[in-house]
């Protein structure tokens, strides 16, 4: 993640010097090369190395797809276009975690074909971007007017752009004239003096603020875990449940492509982060109430003096690291121990019932670690769906559709990799802290901060957010002059 954050400012770089075409063909080389690398290391310095190196890949093509569909798409259909950027992310999470899911059993070489084939999908990605066209504006912007109004002929298909490719040289005329009146200089010192531009970075980092300590990303992350937590307790079987959950997202997520377009960025926001709450309220307390009603140790282990033998209900127990849940788990979970982690497995405990497969089959015995078996899992489930239900149309897609609209051009690869650097800073907090606050406040604890945040997310897109629906490039940097209203 923090490569991903570095590659973002490259990738502003890329884009601008280079062009958005080949700034996103660079990025698919890296990812390929650090997929490759990551799927034969041989040591942790090397797998290390492969991460950087798709991470690099990933935080440049954040910075220039955006941008890049913005500028080709055609004004009433440009949101929807974007848009396809979250079924795609769906459908990538949804083969990642089937593929995850299909090698979890062998655990030996698993991950190495886990990091490998990712980069099958980069290739194909590298190979379709040779035959796309690159952004008009940008050609327009180097001075290569005839090869613009070849490419917007192309992409419209069309021989009437005339009255467009006047619109973006007027805009761009103005721009430069702009700049040279300002004395040119720093470009980011130039956008935080230019008021539409430094007004419209706050809205643009604060909705991928909003998005990340909301906990989009970290719900998907930490999917599998989070439905293990609720109480499906094998591993293989809680990305299976993540991939059915999944499945809802992508279907919500192929119709937000058309809410984007047809209710507006700026309801869709509102709505999205409202369902936020409300679904983070409902996982908040289903945990609770896990906590509160989880299993009673009854039953007291071979090592009194060892802290495991200290808990008296399996929710204080789990929560150490070092200590799991035995019960007898044939009508109801009866007999519960709470017992040490084996050395060599945590899929075991150390002593009793639980310290081996023979014993567990035998017995009728089942052994819960970092999970607590309950009777009322699907209530977190559902609560799971639709998180992910209202992301999908909305917090998932919108961050990057508005980033890739609301800057004018001088400003829109920066703008835009700000922004994206923006979500990959809070991704990397958020996924680095999400396990050390569950220990620190408990799941539900964690779910209910999320809730906070989706609330004044929503509060900040009330009061900030313009609507863009349906405007031009050019016209959506007018809503961002001080003297025009916000909505």
């Amino acid at each position: 993640m923090p490569s991903a954050a570095i590659g973002s400012l490259i990738g502003a770089y890329l884009s601008d010097s280079f062009g958005r075409r080949k700034c996103l063909m660079f990025a698919c080389f890296c990812y390929m090369l650090g997929s490759v690398v990551s799927g034969s290391a041989y040591n942790r310095e090397t797998l290390l190395t492969g991460r950087l190196m798709t991470g690099c890949g990933i935080g440049i093509a954040c910075a220039a797809t955006a941008v890049y569909v913005a500028e080709c798409s055609p004004s009433h259909l440009r949101g929807r276009l974007i848009g396809l950027s979250q079924p795609f992310l769906n459908i990538g999470i949804l083969i990642a975690m089937i593929i995850s899911a299909v090698f979890s059993y062998d655990k030996k070489n698993g991950w190495r074909y886990i990091w490998g084939i990712q980069g099958i999908f980069s290739c194909i990605q590298f190979t379709a971007l040779i035959f796309l066209p690159e952004s008009p504006r940008w050609l327009l912007q180097k001075s290569c007017k005839d090869e613009a109004k070849e490419t917007l002929t192309r992409i419209r298909n069309t021989k009437d752009v005339e009255q467009e490719m006047q619109t973006i040289e007027v805009n761009f005329k103005e721009i430069q004239k702009s700049i040279e009146k300002s004395g040119g200089g720093n470009l980011f010192l130039r956008m935080l003096k230019t008021s539409s531009v430094r007004r419209a970075l706050v809205v643009g980092c604060g909705l991928h603020l909003f998005a990340q300590f909301s906990g989009v990303n970290t719900v998907i992350y930490y999917s599998g875990i989070i439905i293990q937590m609720s109480g499906v307790g094998n591993v293989s079987s809680a990305l299976w449940n993540s991939v059915i959950v999944n499945c809802v997202s992508l279907t919500f997520a192929i119709i937000g492509m058309w809410l984007v377009d047809s209710a507006g960025r700026r309801k869709l926001a509102i709505i999205g982060l409202l369902g936020l709450f409300f679904s983070s309220l409902c996982l908040g307390t289903t945990f609770l109430m896990a906590a509160r009603y989880s299993p009673s140790v009854n039953t007291t282990n071979d090592f009194p003096n060892n802290t495991c033998s200290t808990y008296s209900q399996c929710d204080d127990c789990v929560r150490d690291a070092n200590c799991g849940f035995c019960h007898e788990d044939i009508r109801a979970v009866i007999n519960g121990a709470c017992l040490p982690v084996s050395d060599t497995s945590h899929l075991i405990s150390e002593s009793g019932s639980c310290n081996s497969s023979l014993t567990l089959s035998k017995y009728s015995m089942k052994w819960a670690y970092n999970y607590c078996p309950v009777t009322f899992s699907w209530i977190a489930i559902v609560g799971f769906a639709l998180f992910l239900i209202f992301n999908a149309p909305s917090m998932g897609p919108l961050p990057w559709t508005l980033n890739a609209e609301i800057y004018p051009l001088w400003a829109r690869s920066t703008g835009n990799a700000l922004g994206a650097m923006t979500a990959w800073i809070c991704n990397l907090i958020i996924a680095a802290s999400f396990l050390s606050f569950i220990e620190l406040i408990q799941s539900y604890g964690v779910f209910y901060v999320m809730a906070s945040v989706a609330l004044i997310g929503s509060v900040f897109c009330f009061f900030f957010l313009p609507e863009t629906k349906n405007k031009s490039l050019e016209e959506i940097e007018i809503l961002f002059s001080p003297k025009k209203p916000n909505v």
